[in-house]
């Protein structure tokens, strides 16, 4: 597929450019996203290392293993929200919470209160349901990462939308900082835009009051190939 143009759709809005070609395994995809996962909850390993080594107090060792024990489990959370490995796939709207909360309680500071409010309405193709979570938690964790660093509270809204048309876009909305001028793509956000891409998708990002990333899918029989799979329930 070719790169999407950076173009304006209004002030402030990005276009982030996909470069995965349509039909890429999806072996490949479930890699580096696996891949970009492990390295995330390595990094807040490390972080809650580092804390402690400064610290070295026996009630501060306990914390520590309790928050890596915390911050595993929730990784686990998130491999089965997003491929159902271990119990039946629940409902869409289940599974965004549930994705959601998890990635939150991986990724936050222990200090601070982070809610995810999840909306769901029409019904989501099936075709594109794995790749919605895919893309939701991609989002959901710049979101953390990004826009809520270094805040105390904040609120992460994801909202997954079909109409009539089969037209599928997920909104995640966050009240955190944001980011000045034009964003410089990520791990995570090359990751959701290649993602929308294999689907005849795209990402998109704008910063106003909020900072509001977009995914938006055609309907599934627009793109040939797509009519007789499934990516999950």
């Amino acid at each position: 597929m070719p790169d999407v143009k950076a173009a304006m759709t209004d002030q402030g809005t990005w276009v982030v450019p996909g470069c995965a070609e349509r039909g890429e395994a999806e072996s490949a995809f479930a890699f580096r996203q696996l891949r970009h996962e492990v390295k995330n909850v390595l990094q807040g390993v490390l972080l809650r290392i580092a804390d402690a080594q400064r610290l070295r107090a026996t009630v501060c060792s306990r914390w520590l293993l309790s928050d890596l024990q915390r911050r595993i489990l929730s990784s686990a959370e998130i491999s089965d929200a997003l491929f159902g490995l271990t119990r039946s796939p629940a409902s869409m709207s289940h599974r965004l919470q549930a994705l959601s909360d998890s990635t939150i309680r991986m990724l936050a500071d222990d200090t601070q209160v982070i809610r995810a409010e999840v909306s769901v309405a029409g019904e989501c193709p099936e075709e594109w349901r794995q790749l919605v979570l895919r893309v939701a938690h991609e989002l959901v964790g710049n979101a953390v990462k990004h826009g809520m660093r270094a805040r105390v509270t904040g609120t992460i809204s994801v909202v997954l939308t079909t109409g009539t048309d089969g037209r599928t876009t997920l909104v995640v909305t966050d009240d955190g900082w944001g980011f000045e001028g034009s964003p410089e793509p990520g791990d995570g956000l090359t990751i959701a835009s290649d993602l929308a891409a294999s689907a005849g998708g795209t990402v998109s990002l704008r910063r106003a009051r909020v900072t509001v990333a977009a995914l938006e899918l055609p309907p599934p029989g627009a793109m040939p190939g797509f009519g007789d799979r499934s990516t999950g329930s």
